[in-house]
């Protein structure tokens, strides 16, 4: 610093003292600094008066103020007194792009929105005529909170700009204004979190990405499962002047309407929270030397949008390379789903074995014992609900023995069960055939029989209460006319997902069908937090809607990762759907749950609205997440 005594303690402006040297550069010092006015931390960039960039530093400064977005940390004072030149930014707290992918890259989708995040940010400065400059991964930092912060805004530019203020990238070609530096950066941050590479602008920590004749190979042909739309974009940006057939990415406002394309509109907290480990601070330098711990990577585990179909190579006009994305089987399983048999049957297959095939494809979660499949195993879903034929007895019903119910003809296998005997037959449209004869007899039979059994109940019932025995199942309430009818499957009308907390109250809306669809391979997903519940929220999960009031005597959720902590909240009396926690009951619990939760109810409940609610969830990759592929309800 030219002597200049200037060490910790040191005061600035008279409120800025240093605290700590965080990274010293050309001459160029940063310091963590405490604001003695207000008691924050604040960053101070701190050069001697006689350094040629000391009067374009001050400039960089007032030019960075004109230029408000909440995530560009701002300058907060800038000055020349006692020997040096100095500029105050906000501090930030967090973990930088550079150290995010120091262990691997990024999931497809967080690394999408990290990237729309900083275009958004960037197209804010360019339309006010102001140019970053050196956006590097070591000057964009996810905040504990969730949000990304762009630092070191025109200022680290300055301290690092070559003599002639241009930019080259790492895999050559012809250098590039600040402007365009910018836009190439951006697709190159893009392409850091998908791959951990750099191809952008000289001066990154991070590894250069492999090149091909001057140009950086495609993220897909540097690690497998990279979704196209995302490695198009890429392409577009960092190669798109090389291809005749596409528009390239020229501006920053472009790159973010091609991400926001694909990950959706206010999709922030459905993308990413905050790392999950690397609380320290870092300040707004842009300096690679400044203070945080090594955040852990966020790899890209299992992510839904690694089987995008849309197929983006037929752009450039060259062969599409073959998938290595897991391509679903014509049952609708994943190749290496391990619950997922050759017969296509999904969860719970080990202990559900019998069962009737579900209306919305695959088999329930619950079903009574004894009953049987199809032959053919194939999963054809069973008659319309309603009243069913009786096939107790008569001439066309055949012992089955290896039922425990002791009838059951094969015209009965794949049908769902019938918790109730049905009353009515089905009508008798022979139009007077010998077949109409046959179902009279058979129709005589069963109204015998349903007089039997009644008469048999209301014997027991007598002599039980008679004799002081306990009540009859369904605690004897009046208006009971029998025992309850067998458990069986409830079906649900609908699913959506449940936030109340949430701001916006929305998690992941469009996957919530994906928990009933009966095909554990899908899936519906909370958002990644960076903190585990209750900190940020004291839960979220599904809300099932079952169509009418139904008796609810269990509940069954498969789940992914582990441990996951949940409960079932119900809202009996309830006239319509609940919008928050408060009046619901909680019905079952279970902590630290594995894959396969089967929740019974203490007390049967009768109500239309269930709340799948998760309290804990597992740790994944970047913070934690949970993870729900099938819910089925039982009675």
């Amino acid at each position: 610093m030219g002597g200049t005594p200037l060490g910790p303690g040191s005061l600035l402006a008279g409120r800025f003292a240093l605290d700590d040297l965080l990274d010293e550069s050309e001459g160029a010092r940063l310091w963590r600094a405490t604001d003695r006015v207000l008691a924050r931390s604040v960053a101070v960039h701190v050069l001697a008066s006689s350094d040629a960039r000391a009067e374009a530093v001050l400039t960089a400064a007032r030019t960075s103020a004109l230029v408000s977005d909440v995530r560009l940390l701002r300058v907060l004072d800038a000055a020349a007194e006692n020997g040096v030149v100095y500029v105050v930014n906000e501090w930030g707290a967090g973990v930088s792009l550079d150290r995010l992918v120091a262990d691997g890259p990024l999931a497809p989708r967080r690394a999408a929105w990290v990237a729309r995040e900083v275009a958004d940010a960037i197209a804010t400065a360019h339309r006010h005529g102001v140019a970053h400059g050196r956006l590097l991964p070591e000057n964009v930092m996810v905040t504990e909170a969730g949000s990304v912060k762009v630092i070191g805004f025109v200022v680290s530019s300055v301290l690092h700009s070559t003599p002639d203020f241009t930019h080259q990238r790492v895999t050559g070609g012809e250098p590039l204004d600040a402007f365009e530096a910018d836009v190439v950066n951006l697709g190159a941050l893009l392409y850091t979190g998908l791959v951990g590479r750099w191809p952008g602008t000289e001066g990154s920590v991070v590894a250069p990405a492999p090149a091909e004749h001057g140009r950086p190979l495609r993220p897909r042909q540097v690690r497998a499962g990279v979704p196209r739309p995302l490695d198009a974009i890429c392409e577009r940006v960092l190669n798109g002047d090389q291809h005749s057939q596409v528009v390239p990415l020229h501006s920053a406002h472009e790159v973010y309407a091609a991400l926001s394309d694909y990950i959706g509109d206010g999709v922030a907290a459905d993308a990413v929270d905050a790392p999950t480990v690397g609380r320290s601070a870092s300040g707004a330098s842009g300096a690679s030397g400044a203070a945080g711990a090594a955040g852990a990577a966020a790899s890209a585990g299992g992510d839904p949008d690694a089987t995008t179909a849309i197929d983006h190579d037929d752009l450039f006009g060259e062969p599409a390379e073959p998938d290595t994305e897991e391509t679903p089987t014509q049952d609708g399983t994943a190749p290496t789903d391990p619950d997922a048999t050759q017969a296509g049957v999904p969860a719970f297959a080990d202990d559900t074995s019998g069962m009737p095939a579900a209306p919305g494809g695959g088999r329930p979660l619950f079903a009574d014992e004894g009953v049987t499949t199809t032959a053919t195993g194939t999963g054809t879903p069973g008659p319309p609900a309603g009243p069913a034929p009786a096939r107790a007895a008569g001439p066309a019903a055949e012992p089955d023995p290896g039922s425990d119910r002791g009838v059951g003809g094969s015209g009965d296998a794949g049908r769902p069960p019938e918790p109730e005997p049905a009353p009515w037959p089905e009508q008798d449209r022979s139009g007077g055939r010998p077949g109409g004869v046959r179902r009279g007899l058979r129709l005589a039979v069963v109204v015998c029989a349903l007089l039997l059994v009644a008469v048999v109940v209301v014997v027991g019932l007598k002599l039980s209460g008679g004799r002081g025995g306990a009540p009859a199942a369904g605690g004897g309430s009046r208006g009971s006319s029998g025992p309850s009818p067998s458990a069986g499957p409830v079906r649900i009308a609908d699913v959506s997902d449940f936030d109340p907390q949430g701001n916006p109250p929305r998690e992941n809306p469009d996957l919530a069908p994906l928990a009933i669809d009966g095909h554990p391979s899908t899936s519906w997903h909370t958002s990644t937090y960076f903190d585990q519940f209750p900190k940020l929220k004291t839960g979220v999960g599904l809300l099932l809607d079952l169509g009418h009031p139904a008796r609810v005597g269990g509940v069954r959720v498969r789940l992914e990762g582990r441990p996951t902590s949940l409960e079932v909240l119900a809202a009996p009396g309830a006239h319509q759907a609940p919008t928050t926690t408060r009046g619901l009951r909680t019905v079952a619990t279970r902590k630290d749950a594995g894959t396969k939760v089967d929740l019974s109810l203490t007390k049967p409940v009768t109500t239309r609205w269930l709340v799948v609610w998760l309290t804990s969830l597992p740790r994944v990759s970047g913070g934690y997440e949970g993870t729900v592929s099938e819910v089925a309800v039982r009675s």
